[in-house]
């Protein structure tokens, strides 16, 4: 039943993990290169390079958990010793990090590209918005 409502930290996650698959789509490594008569351009999005592309599916993960348990009051159930406040902060870290290491990786012989700089700032926001979401406390299940 979907009657529940995002809380702040939620809605900063769902936001920016929105934002960031939406900027997964456009290039994040660029190379132009001028031939004869025209300008050819080749690029990657974040989906063609390994650590974008585990950032991108560890981001899918927790716009998932936001909407299953905060919008669907889904209860997920307990891993071991951890909790989902620090599963959630793992992985949102984990993004941030991926991004980094395709940012210093690079994408050989493509350049960086716009899209890899605004994945990154997107990515600060998510680790923000999970630290602001771990603060809180869930919404009630009515």
């Amino acid at each position: 039943m979907a009657n529940q409502q995002l809380t702040t930290g939620g809605t900063i996650i769902a936001g920016t993990g929105v934002a960031f698959l939406i900027d997964s789509f456009i290039p994040w490594h660029r190379a132009c290169f001028d031939l004869v008569v025209t300008k050819t351009c080749a690029s990657e999005s974040a989906w063609g390079t390994p650590f974008s592309l585990l950032a991108t599916l560890l981001v899918l993960a927790l716009v998932a958990e936001v909407v299953a348990v905060q919008v669907f009051g889904q209860s997920l159930p307990a891993v071991g010793s951890f909790s989902w406040s620090q599963i959630r902060l793992v992985a949102s870290g984990a993004v941030v990090a991926l991004v980094v290491l395709q940012l210093l990786v690079g994408d050989s012989p493509l350049g960086r590209s716009f899209g890899l700089f605004i994945g990154l700032i997107l990515a600060a926001g998510l680790v923000y918005g999970t630290m602001v979401r771990n603060k809180e406390t869930e919404p009630s299940r009515t």
